[in-house]
């Protein structure tokens, strides 16, 4: 990708995004999405190296000429004396710096000892520029000729389809020395828009020199009857085919309008609400068919969807606007890619920041050292993601992810019903066998017991006839043995029970408690 900027000390530099950025290392942290770039320094040339800066020589705006193929294009550039330049470049490769050459320049071509130029546009079909200023004069050059720029015609917007060629100045105390205020131009039908201070967008046929289109205010406000203020300040045409022109004002509105030729009104087709904007517009770039970009003084980019545009100023204000964020001073242009999602913005900042439009994310932020006035795109493509492009919020580093097959709901029911069975089967089966080990100790236990219950009752029959006292004591050491005998037996059951627990890790022994004898 290759860029082409202009500042307002005269230096025009070239620039290529893939060779300013930095190689990341993939042990460093994984950045948030929201993360900044950094800023660099890298990736920029100078067009021309041996030309002085000086603001006299100031580049106020630029337009790409024809191209021949990738790697051959031209470009012209329109100063601030008044003198346009043309430049050849050759790129062999994509991913470095062009050659770059002068093929030819002109002196001031508004024939004033202080102009003041306001853009520079070019019309393929008739191989012609027009330059215009802060006057309303437009100026048409020819480029067929190999050594200089021949001026064809001169007009003026503000005097088209009138009798006399003086130009009626704003009244009051206002400085009239930018009466044209914003400039756009229409290559697919040779037309020219100026606007400015409290005069609205005229449409000039540049092969005529006549006034093919004039817009008109909005209605007066209905309580205080007064006209809403005037004062376009940007300028773009929408679309492939041109016919619908958006407008911004220094009053914090951006307006549509019909520019077809049979177009039934003058009016604005939609407006933004009151409120919506906080700031002077300065620049509009269309983004899609129904997107547009807006920036503003403040360094605030908006994204601003065309379908939720009323036709009421004081209607409610929709604040569903994305936001493009980075600039620290004002936007003095937006540029879209031709075919690519990128946006290039320059400002007072100093900062050539490029983004993406899809996700609205900064992605390469380049310091050129001079307060930016213009810069241009080239339309080739090359933005191909390789070891060096990768994005760490798109890519997980060092973690390796378990890929499932998808599994339907039902099947995925029937599968932890499945396995539910399984642990209560099991769980079954350790509870049987704890209780057919329980029987085994318990029946021992028994038979102990039947036998000193047995005694017992003779022991207490003895008693209870109170005739042999010896016969007792006799009695009481034969329980005696017969109590050691069932715990001997006892403790030898529950060795060979230990003995099979540690060979079969899944039977479950649970020890019996001691029986304790009665009376």
């Amino acid at each position: 990708m290759r860029l082409i900027t202009g500042d307002e000390c005269g230096l025009l530099k070239e620039c290529i995004p893939e060779l300013s950025r930095k190689k990341k290392d993939p042990n460093s942290p994984v950045l948030p999405f929201n993360s900044m770039p950094d800023v660099t320094k890298e990736g920029v040339r100078r067009v021309d190296p041996t030309e002085i800066q000086t603001r006299e020589r100031g580049v106020i705006d630029m337009v790409w000429m024809q191209n021949s193929d990738d790697k051959e294009y031209s470009f012209a550039a329109l100063r601030k004396n008044g003198s346009i330049d043309i430049w050849n470049a050759e790129a062999d490769d994509k991913k470095y710096f062009g050659r770059f050459s002068l093929e030819r320049t002109t002196k001031n071509v508004f024939y004033d000892d202080s102009p003041r130029p306001l853009g520079l546009g070019f019309f393929n079909q008739q191989n012609r520029i027009c330059a215009g200023d802060m006057l309303g004069n437009l100026v048409v050059l020819d480029c067929k000729s190999t050594k200089s720029l021949d001026i064809l015609q001169t007009y003026n917007a503000y005097t088209a389809n009138k009798r006399e060629d003086t130009i009626s100045y704003t009244p009051g105390k206002m400085v009239n020395t930018q009466i044209a205020t914003a400039i756009a131009f229409d290559s697919a039908h040779g037309r020219v828009a100026v606007g400015g201070r409290e005069r609205e967008t005229s449409l000039i046929d540049l092969g005529t020199g006549k006034l093919v289109f004039k817009s008109k205010n909005l209605p007066p406000d209905p309580q205080t009857l007064l006209q809403q203020p005037v004062w376009p300040t940007a300028i773009e045409f929408l679309n492939e085919d041109c016919n619908v022109m958006a407008v911004g004002t220094a009053y914090k509105q951006v307006r549509l309008y019909d520019v077809r030729e049979n177009s039934k009104t003058r009016r604005p087709t939609a407006t933004t609400s009151e409120g919506l904007l906080e700031y002077r517009v300065t620049s509009l770039c269309q983004v899609d068919g129904h997107e547009v970009v807006v920036g503003d003084t403040a360094g605030y980019i908006y994204s601003l969807d065309l379908r939720r545009m009323g036709k009421n100023l004081k209607d409610p204000a929709n604040r569903d606007m994305g936001r493009y964020v980075g600039p620290a001073g004002s936007v003095r242009q937006l540029k879209k890619h031709p075919t690519l999602p990128r946006l290039a913005a320059v400002g007072l900042d100093r900062m050539l920041r490029i983004y993406d439009t899809k996700k609205r994310k900064q992605l390469d932020c380049i310091y050129l050292k001079q307060r930016l006035n213009c810069v241009l795109f080239h339309p080739d493509d090359t933005w191909d993601v390789d070891k060096d492009d990768f994005d760490p919020d798109d890519v997980d580093i060092d973690q390796d992810d378990e890929v499932r097959d998808y599994v339907d709901s039902d099947e995925d029911q029937s599968v932890s019903l499945n396995s539910e069975a399984s642990d209560e089967s099991s769980k079954q089966d350790n509870v049987q066998v704890a209780n057919d080990e329980l029987e085994l100790i318990s029946g021992d236990g028994e038979e102990g017991e039947d036998d000193s219950s047995a005694g017992s009752g003779s022991g207490e029959e003895k008693s209870s006839a109170k005739n042999d006292s010896e016969d007792e004591a006799n009695t009481e050491p034969d329980n005696e043995d017969d109590r050691s005998e069932t715990e001997n037996s006892e403790s030898e059951e529950t060795e060979e029970n230990n003995d099979e627990d540690e060979e079969e890790d899944e039977v479950i022994v649970v020890k019996a408690p001691k029986r304790r004898r009665r009376g």
